[in-house]
């Protein structure tokens, strides 16, 4: 656990330090305050593997933005997420904008400009979670319809997400770097439940009961044996009584097909295993096969289609901060 302070600096250096420290991690930035002489930070910051969990309270109205000059110098492709609990914010970005209280959250990643002002000339209080964006499992194309959007964090996911920030960045425990990656794991998993609950809410509506409780079954189905390399469309149709026809059918409305959804969860546990510490002395084709992959060609296609590098480059930049104690 990292702790910020710099309220006993001069002016100049703490907008210095601040700038320093976020261009490291999210690329450059500017930072401004309608107030310097009364700006001050206080921090706690939590490195959890390749991801970044902040506790911090800002005094002084603030507010920083990316250009596209910025962006064009560098862009370490990072997302962002900021969620208030006293005070509030303003996000911008994609031509939207949201106005955050207390309890809600929001979006907001590196690639294109943004501007984030806080809302309170006295205290704002809440948490940022910083994270490469290639470890949403989720489009970009979805990613980008809910940067600058309001999202719900004083109950459902939104608060369970909450919750374990708090936790987080308050518990003093000392964590070997296997457990705090797999802590950042956990938290990217809640990040994505939210985003993907969001984005079901606001989908076609549900079909009707016996339809939907069949795909649930067949979902469960798929996860159970994904590490079987016969697991096939036929062969669900076959375990659930209908045809191949009506499988298909039933995922009309998902985001892919049978194949495609199959495919889609085997490669995530796949990167689950490359990014856990205490599994980086199995050979990458072993991890494909646990999981179905018969071909490791095929396999190392699909993945680097699907994250934007091999599986190899994953696990030695997931892990590169250093071995597993």
């Amino acid at each position: 656990m990292e702790t910020y302070q710099i309220d006993h600096l001069p002016v100049d250096e703490r907008f210095e330090l601040l700038r320093g420290e976020m261009s490291r991690v999210v690329g450059e930035v500017e930072i401004t305050s309608t107030d310097p002489a009364g700006f001050s930070l206080r921090s706690r910051v939590m490195s959890l593997g390749a991801v970044r969990a902040t506790s911090l309270a800002v005094t002084s109205t603030c507010g920083l933005q990316r250009t596209p000059k910025m962006i064009r110098r560098s862009d370490p492709e990072m997302m962002q997420l900021v969620l208030p609990v006293q005070g509030g914010a303003t996000v911008t970005q994609d031509r939207r904008s949201t106005e955050l209280r207390p309890y809600e959250l929001t979006l907001y990643g590196t690639s294109r400009p943004y501007r984030v002002a806080t809302l309170s000339a006295t205290e704002t209080r809440g948490f940022m979670v910083e994270f490469p964006r290639r470890l949403l499992p989720v489009p970009p194309r979805k990613i980008e319809a809910l940067t600058a959007t309001t999202l719900p964090a004083r109950e459902g996911v939104g608060g369970l997400l909450r919750d374990f920030l708090t936790r987080l960045t308050t518990c003093d425990g000392d964590f070997s770097t296997a457990t705090l990656a797999r802590l950042g794991t956990s938290l990217i998993d809640l990040v994505t439940l939210l985003l993907t609950t969001h984005l079901d809410s606001h989908a076609a509506p549900p079909a009707e009961p016996h339809r939907r409780t069949l795909l649930l079954r067949v979902h469960a189905f798929i996860q159970h044996h994904l590490a079987d390399p016969d697991l096939s469309p036929g062969a669900i149709a076959t375990a659930h009584g209908i045809s191949l026809r009506q499988l298909h059918r039933l995922f009309e409305n998902e985001k892919a097909t049978v194949a495609g959804w199959i495919r889609a969860q085997r490669l995530e546990r796949c990167r689950r295993e490359l990014a856990d510490p205490s599994l980086r002395d199995r050979p990458v084709h072993l991890v494909a096969t646990r999981w179905g992959f018969l071909s490791a060609p095929h396999f190392t296609r699909a993945f680097q289609s699907t994250y934007g590098m091999p599986p190899s480059a994953y696990r030695n930049l997931v892990l590169s901060e250093g071995p597993a104690e």
